[in-house]
Parts: structure tokens; C-alpha cells; sequence
């Protein structure tokens, strides 16, 4: 019984012995992984902020209205006769677009105004 005992208690401490030893390594391992992912993180905040930086240089107004003047030689000026209120603005009528109104107390929800190829694939259903 006492060899049992013994044995037991070996089999115990070399078990824990094991465990604190398997544990030991990975913990290492996911610390260096926390690593690797917290200079990652840092590489790409500086990218970010490279990018933000070359954003701001590049979207200089001066730099655009050259490129406009350069690339757009047509277009001129806004003046302010050209601006207007959304009030000032003509009405469309409703059934400029082509499609006829829909009304709510439609009984089938406006299926009449869909367009042909929807009508003949909805009935092919």
C-alpha cells in the first residue's frame, strides 16, 4: 500500500510538473504573438496616418482648382446667378419618370406599375 502511495504522489508531482511546464510554453508562445500583433497594430497606425497626411496634401484647394484649370478647361467659374434656392426650383410632375402613380388602396400593391420583365418573370414563378 505504501509503494501505491508513493507511486501515486510521483505520478501526481510529475503530472503537475508537466502541466506547469506545458502552460510555461504557451504562455510564451501567446506573448509573443501579443507582440507581434502590437507591432503590427503600430505599423499600420503609422500607415494610416501616412495616408491621412498624403489625403491632406493632395486635397489642397489650390492643388484642385490647378488640376480643374489643367484637366477641365471647359468648365468656368460658378457665378452667383447660378445659385438658387430649392423653393425656386421648378415642380416635376408626378408622372414625369414614365411609370404610372401608385396609389395606396391598391389592392395588389402596385403590381401594374412594374416593368414587363418583371411582370413576365413573377408569373413564371
Amino acid at each position: 500500500m505504501r509503494a501505491f502511495m508513493m507511486f501515486a504522489w510521483v505520478m501526481l508531482f510529475a503530472a503537475t510538473g508537466y502541466t506547469l511546464f506545458h502552460i510555461t510554453f504557451q504562455v510564451e508562445a501567446l506573448e509573443t504573438e501579443l507582440s507581434r500583433l502590437n507591432d503590427q497594430i503600430l505599423d499600420e497606425q503609422e500607415a494610416v496616418h501616412v495616408l491621412e497626411a498624403e489625403w491632406s496634401y493632395l486635397n489642397r484647394p489650390e492643388r484642385i482648382e490647378k488640376l480643374s484649370g489643367l484637366l477641365l478647361p471647359m468648365l468656368e467659374r460658378m457665378q452667383p446667378e447660378q445659385v438658387m434656392r430649392l423653393e425656386d426650383l421648378p415642380r416635376r410632375a408626378p408622372e414625369d419618370d414614365g411609370l404610372p402613380a401608385i396609389s395606396s388602396t391598391d389592392p395588389d400593391g402596385g403590381a401594374e406599375a412594374l416593368p414587363a420583365s418583371l411582370k413576365s418573370s413573377e408569373g413564371e414563378r
